[in-house]
Formats: structure tokens, sequence, C-alpha cells
């Protein structure tokens, strides 16, 4: 696995932010996005059907799947934004109850993350 993730590695970029919470009643918040944290992962894409079958509940027309080291598994559940290498979209992490979503396989994490769809 250590060959396959030195040859087909893409880089990723995390982007964590900061909450402020505007008005409690209204539970309003702003997000502001820090610098963003490079890493490097396997990114494959998901079809449709896939990202239905993998992603129970979530509505959209682009997602993929990221194999990372293990090691980054704190800055993936904090993770607000992901960008990848020569794509244009920010992706965000599949989340369960808030709750980042992922799957341990030895040393590697195994995430599927995927472009909000704007209605």
């Amino acid at each position: 696995m250590n060959e396959i993730f030195e040859q087909h590695a893409k880089n990723i970029k995390v982007y964590i932010g900061k909450e402020r919470i505007n008005d409690p009643y209204e539970k309003s918040v702003d997000t502001t996005l820090l610098q963003p944290i490079p890493i490097e992962g396997i990114v494959t894409d998901l079809t449709t059907t896939q990202a239905q079958y993998k992603m129970p509940g979530i509505v959209t027309d682009k997602a993929k799947e990221i194999i990372v080291k293990k090691v980054h598994r704190g800055l993936l559940e904090m993770s607000q934004k992901i960008l990848i290498e020569g794509d244009t979209n920010y992706y965000n992490g599949w989340r369960n109850n808030g709750k980042f979503q992922y799957r341990i396989e030895d040393d590697y994490l195994r995430a599927y993350i995927y472009v909000k769809k704007e209605e």
C-alpha cells in the first residue's frame, strides 16, 4: 500500500475554520477559514449511485473518496472545507450528527467528501 500511496497521491488542502456565534437566539454562525494545511492522499471519484449508497441522505452531483494516512485524522475531523489539487470545487466531509465519518484500515483512513448542492 505504501508504494501505491507514493505513486498516486495528490495534494489535498484542508481548511480549518473558526466559528463565531452572531445571534444566540437565531443560532446564526459565521465561519472564518484559516490558512490551508497541505496533506497527501489518494483520490477517487464516486458515481451518483455510489454516493447515494455510501453517504445516505446526501444529495450531490460530485463526490470523492480519499485515502490519507491515519496521522491526519484529527485534522480531517476539524476540517470545514477540502480542496483537491487540480479541482476548483471545495468539498465538505461527510458528517453524521456533526461527527466526521471515516473508516480506519491499518495505517490509512478512508473518508468520503462531496460538493454541497446549491438549490
